[in-house]
Order: C-alpha cells, then structure tokens, then sequence
C-alpha cells in the first residue's frame, strides 16, 4: 500500500494482478484474496487488520465485507485527520495572532483566514490522494512475484509430466509396430506351409488316379 492510497485504489490493483495470475491458470480459493488484500495494508492499519483477524473467520468472510469494513474505517481515519489539520492550523493562526502586537486585524478577520487555511489544506490532502500513481510497492511486487514463481514450477512440474508420457506412448508404439511386423512374419509362413500343403494333395490325388488306372490295366489283361 503506498502513502495516501485509498482502499479503492489498492484493491483496484490488486484486482489487477490476481486477474493477471487467473489469465495464466493460477486458482485462489475463497479466502485467498481477502488474506492478501489485508497483507497489502500498511503499518497504520495494523489495529484494524488485528481487529478484523480476531473477530471474523477469513475463511467464510466475503470480499464485499472486508472492503466495507475497511473503508469505513478509512473514513474515520480520514475525519480524524481532517480534525487534526484544523486544530494545528487553528493554533498556529492564533498564536501567531496572539504575539504579533502590532497586528491590526480583528477577530472575525483572524478566524476568517484560519479557516481560509483549513479548507486549503484539506484540498491538498484530497490532491494528492487522487494523484497516487499506478505504480506498484514493493511488497505487491513481491506478491506478484511468488505467485508467478509457483505456478511456473506447477507448468515445469507438467511439463515433465507430460515429456514422461510421451516417451512411454512412443515405446508402446515401437512395440505395437515390432509385434505387427512379427504377426506379418507369421502369416506369411502361415500360407507358404498351405501352399507346400495344397501342393502336396493334389500331388497324392494324381497318384491315386495313376494307381486305380493301373489297376483297370491289370485287370484287362489278366482276361
């Protein structure tokens, strides 16, 4: 969280940055997001973070609740500092007024100006709320940083995976195509032994009309 950031902006930001982790494929998990936006909270919100922790259990809490309850308090805060700008202007006008002898002006004229000062100071403060750059902090950095560190591991780690597969998928098909050729192999040997077989009863069948006509040969000389 940067100096002067509203609640709206750095959730905006975070948003921002688990939308981008959620391109890549990393999933978060219900209380994920509210855990890491109460993380990104600078040391001042320290009381309400403790607050929030011990009271509420973050693993049912809804984003929405977190938000509203923060930027509640973030009014507060807000009024807080706003009182305090006034009374240190106020004090610093009238003291001033108090030791200048040869100051002319009324006391109407003196409040005038003191408030003339507050309402300056508190449209410098809400300038340069609205003037927090888009750039991120250190620890949002870090955040993104980790985030990405895992779900690169997670890709490595499938990536191997999927290498492993591969290499086993490419030796069952070595398989497969050494067992084909053999099965091919077989059956040819398988038709060459009908042929020699087909052969070899065409052939017996020949003999045994040679044999019969012999036999009718004999026969008719033996009259």
């Amino acid at each position: 969280m940067q100096p002067n950031e509203s609640i709206k902006n750095l959730y905006n930001r975070l948003l921002d940055i688990t939308n981008g982790l959620l391109g890549l494929g990393k999933v978060f998990g219900k209380d994920e997001l509210v855990r890491k936006l109460l993380g990104c909270l600078n040391d001042g919100w320290e009381p309400k973070v403790t607050a929030i922790e011990e009271s509420k259990d973050l693993k049912t809490m809804e984003i929405e609740e977190l938000l509203g309850s923060l930027m509640t308090h973030e009014v507060k805060l807000n009024k807080r500092s706003t009182n305090l700008v006034e009374k240190k202007l106020f004090k610093k006008k009238a003291l001033k007024a108090w030791h200048l002898s040869d100051d002319e002006s009324s006391d109407d004229e003196v409040t005038e100006q003191v408030a003339h000062l507050c309402f300056m100071a508190l449209s410098d403060d809400e300038d340069s709320e609205n003037e927090v750059d888009d750039s991120y902090t250190f620890s949002e950095l870090q955040f993104a940083f980790d985030e990405l560190l895992v779900e690169f591991k997670k890709k490595c780690s499938q990536s191997s995976s999927l290498k492993k597969n591969l290499t086993s998928i490419e030796n069952e098909k070595d398989l497969l195509v050494f067992e084909n050729e053999k099965l091919k192999s077989e059956l040819t040997l398988l038709k060459n032994d009908i042929a020699k077989k087909d052969t070899t009863s065409c052939n017996d069948i020949a003999l045994e009309k040679e044999v019969e006509s012999l036999k009718e040969k004999n026969v008719n000389l033996e009259k």
